[in-house]
């Protein structure tokens, strides 16, 4: 029986989707962050919609550990059953990728989308291979083994997605750039470990460091489109509205964080942090409504940078991901820290 490829499926049906009804397919896209106000009619209007969304998205773990499966088996090991290998690092970039195939059918960039299922391939060693190195340095433990294997997944992951986008200086140079500035962080961040955090009140946006190769692929196709002198505007939207979903899953992860000695950009300023056990810790910080705000608002200032950055570089599509990266900050504002901005 032939095997079902869900990558080389994934473009074709998300793009079925959004040609049909454009408006329909990003108010579902947009639905679950609005949940708190979502009528019972606008729900039964997406409902099928948002089924067929799912059904786009349905299989892609699955093929994405058998492909980490079979590269690990020659080695000896199996990826797939590390802890450090979370699966839904993976999960949370399938809206990246749905954005992703439509903002290159917009920018008609055919030849890249007949090759989606490559790049979808290389996200999965790049997820993997920067989650997996991750995990190991911010762990109270690491693993040679897995930190190595890492290594070998990044290697893939460049060789793929440069074979897509093709070896060019401009290329090389993106993808140098998105390498060190994850490496730079995440120096910073060890080397400040047990003692402070590593960011600064006035910078947010070197938050968004960590997950710049899950957008990799946008600045990958501008040489193609002619662009490739607007790179550093297309790099500062990025790691802003990146940096508004780091300081997200800062909050998130804040307990973990403390366990190993590892403070946030939303630590910053505390000077008794170790004071109260991390949990208490944990406590007292989200209960802290002047930081909450602030931290808010930092991410708000951020968003509004973005979408000034895209009206400037005349690109309307990409500001629908910056509009869902922002409806995902006030609905975890809203929802896990009670905060409620003062213009609701």
């Amino acid at each position: 029986m032939k095997h079902r490829d869900p990558f080389q499926e994934f473009a074709p049906a998300i793009l079925k989707i959004y040609r049909r009804d454009k408006e329909a397919f990003w108010a579902a896209i947009m639905a679950p962050f609005l949940a708190n106000n979502i009528s019972l009619l606008d729900w039964w209007h997406h409902l099928k919609l948002d089924v067929e969304l799912l059904a786009a998205f349905k299989g892609l773990d699955k093929e994405a550990q058998r492909i980490l499966h079979e590269f690990s088996a020659p080695l000896g090991i199996d990826v797939t059953q590390w802890k450090s290998n979370r699966v839904q690092y993976f999960k949370d970039a399938y809206p990246i990728f749905a954005f992703l195939a439509v903002w290159m059918d917009e920018m008609g960039l055919n030849e890249f989308l007949d090759r989606f299922d490559e790049i979808l391939r290389s996200a999965v060693f790049g997820v993997a291979g920067y989650g997996i190195l991750d995990e190991n340095v911010d762990g109270a433990t690491s693993s040679p083994v897995e930190i190595l294997t890492s290594q070998a997944l990044i290697c893939e992951y460049e060789s793929i997605i440069l074979n897509v986008f093709g070896v060019t200086p401009v290329n090389l140079s993106v993808l140098h750039r998105m390498r060190s500035i994850f490496l730079m962080a995440e120096i910073k961040e060890k080397n400040m470990r047990g003692k402070a955090s590593p960011y600064r009140l006035e910078a947010p946006e070197d938050c968004g460091a960590k997950g710049a190769h899950v957008v990799t692929p946008f600045m990958l196709s501008l040489e193609r489109l002619g662009k490739a002198h607007l790179i550093d505007k297309y790099w500062e939207v990025f790691l802003s509205f990146g940096a508004v979903i780091q300081i997200i899953d800062d909050w998130t992860d804040l307990e973990g964080d403390l366990m190993v000695g590892h403070y946030s950009y939303v630590t910053l300023g505390l000077e008794n942090i170790r004071s109260a056990s991390p949990k208490q810790m944990t406590k007292t910080l989200r209960s802290d409504s002047v930081r909450v705000r602030e931290t808010f608002n930092r991410s708000k200032e951020m968003i509004a940078r973005s979408r000034a950055l895209l009206a400037e570089l005349q690109d309307p599509f990409l500001v629908r991901l910056v509009d869902v990266t922002d409806l995902r900050l006030d609905s975890y504002f809203r929802k896990e820290l009670k905060f409620i901005p003062a213009s609701s």
